[in-house]
């Protein structure tokens, strides 16, 4: 398979990073989108912690902190604006304690311009009307914006058109799940501030429910709940809304874009066969009071790409994109159920206050509180279970530090597109550790007691790990010595290849 038999069908967030991290790491795809220009709709605006280590990761948080709101805490709101529940992004485990906020237009942007700089580019007004399995392979029916129509046969398809994908509906593979009850209104507001600017708020009334987060320039996303039948509203009518939930003083003085829609929590029961792969809202939807949907995207094309690079340039086997359909499933599974408790959560409140019954103030443990915090941000992502993850033995009682599928809380700092061996301690088989490192040189590099804490590894008396392109802790022994390198040989060869070749997908 060839660098350009790779084909993204849609350039929203999840295709254009999928197409940029195909790139950094080494392969070009053809990247296609139906609309001939980029949208101006505020759409899905938060990036949480975790998807910020990410672009950290590439080297794309500069631009993302530079053009967006940061969001440190959220607050749930009861009548009168009496605060019943809160969330503070401060002390989580990540070199950014907030989220980022930003229309999904800006995000496109910074990832479109940080796919070109790689070399890639957006083949606009180029709709795939057809995607075909046979027995050479995959078909794809393109139609141009001219009317020219072209018909290719990539080596893998990758379907990122979003809820209504063209790939998705080839595989005959449905979003299951259900829809949430009641319609919703999303809107890009202008309007004075009910709250600081450095928090996003839902507020609870007889009048209904309002989500607000911030926004650059002054202006806020918003989402209302609609009464039963209410299909359409006005500009004026989504100020007369809002003014109604917050109060005469903060009514909007500007609405630049407004939709209806419904809430969904949805999934396929397949990611991938054997040449097309589904990312992002073609793989699965969840309720926007999460705040993980755009993010579970870029985590999929994060994931997809180092894998699939690494089959494509023959430094892997087939059978590492099989990790691909079993990590991402169990992700997106945790993202759903997350999704699914911050919904349920919100709209019973919302319910409450409606008909005017009493409201509890939330109570949680700190423990619960902790891990709540983390999936909200999403740094609890986890593949344990996945056949490309091995631990030889965690480190000493009281390690505090992730276990193998986790991700490694330093790995941002490494940088590159490598797999990482890490080894703590000093007395290690230097001549075991020298072998490796050249069997796998095409693939790996070796940190020698680099300036990191081993118990944040779970290792406080020394050992290896196996940090993966992404972050992840892929393997783990508490040894330096010969056994820990001659297993971790076993587990890279379980899917990589020493000597690079030309591996069919």
């Amino acid at each position: 398979m060839s660098a350009k038999d790779v084909l993204i069908i849609g350039a929203g967030p999840s295709g254009l990073f999928a197409a940029a991290e195909l790139a950094r790491h080494g392969v070009q795809a053809r990247l296609i989108e139906r609309d001939l220009k980029p949208h101006r709709e505020a759409r899905a605006t938060g990036i949480q912690p975790g998807t910020l280590e990410i672009l950290e990761s590439v080297g794309l948080l500069p631009p993302f902190l530079g053009a967006s709101e940061h969001v440190r805490s959220s607050r749930l709101y009861g009548p009168d604006m009496r605060v019943i529940g809160s969330m503070d992004h401060a002390g989580i485990d990540c070199s950014c304690q907030f989220n980022c906020s930003l229309p999904q237009y800006e995000t496109q942007r910074i990832l479109e311009e940080h796919l070109v700089s790689l070399g890639g580019a957006v083949e606009r007004g180029v709709t795939a009307t057809m995607v075909e399995e046979d027995t050479d392979g995959v078909c794809v029916e393109l139609t141009h914006a001219n009317g020219r129509l072209e018909t290719v046969r990539p080596g893998i398809v990758i379907g990122a058109g979003g809820a209504h994908s063209v790939t998705r509906h080839s595989m005959s593979e449905p979003l299951d799940g259900t829809t949430y009850r009641g319609s919703f209104l999303v809107a890009d507001i202008a309007m004075p501030a009910p709250f600081p600017r450095d928090e996003a708020g839902v507020i609870c009334s007889r009048h209904g429910l309002i989500l607000l987060a911030p926004l650059p320039g002054g202006r806020w996303i918003s989402f209302q709940d609609l009464e039963e039948g209410v299909e359409s509203v006005s500009e004026d009518e989504v100020a007369d809304r809002v003014e109604g939930r917050l109060g005469s003083k903060y009514r909007p003085t500007d609405v630049a874009w407004h939709t209806p829609f419904r809430m969904h929590r949805r999934i396929v029961s397949r990611l991938a066969d054997e040449r097309r792969y589904l990312i992002g809202d073609a793989a699965h939807l969840s309720s926007p009071f999460g705040g993980e949907g755009l993010n579970a995207g870029l985590h999929d094309g994060h994931d997809l790409a180092w894998k699939l690079a690494l089959v494509t340039r023959g430094y892997a086997r087939p059978t590492l994109l099989e990790g691909y359909r079993i990590e991402r499933r169990i992700a997106d599974h945790h993202v759903l159920d997350v999704s699914d408790q911050v919904h349920l959560s919100v709209v019973d409140t919302a319910t409450a206050a409606r008909e005017g019954r009493a409201i509890p103030a939330a109570a949680a443990d700190p423990i619960t509180a902790a891990l709540v915090r983390n999936s909200r941000a999403m740094l609890d992502v986890d593949y344990w279970g996945s056949p490309l993850i091995a631990d030889y033995g965690a480190g000493a009682a009281g390690a505090t530090g992730p276990r193998p599928g986790q991700w490694y809380p330093d790995w941002t700092r490494f940088g590159g597109t490598s797999h990482r061996v890490v080894t703590f301690g000093n007395e290690a088989d230097t001549e075991s550790l020298a072998r490796l490192g050249r069997r796998w040189s095409h693939v790996v590099e070796i940190s020698r007691n680099p300036d990191v804490d081993p118990m944040r590894a779970g290792l406080p008396v020394g050992g290896t790990v196996l940090v993966r392109p992404d972050g992840h802790i892929g393997f783990r022994f508490p040894s330096t010595k010969a056994d820990a390198f001659d297993a971790l040989d076993r587990h890279l060869g379980s899917y990589l290849v020493h000597e690079p070749a030309t591996v069919s997908a």
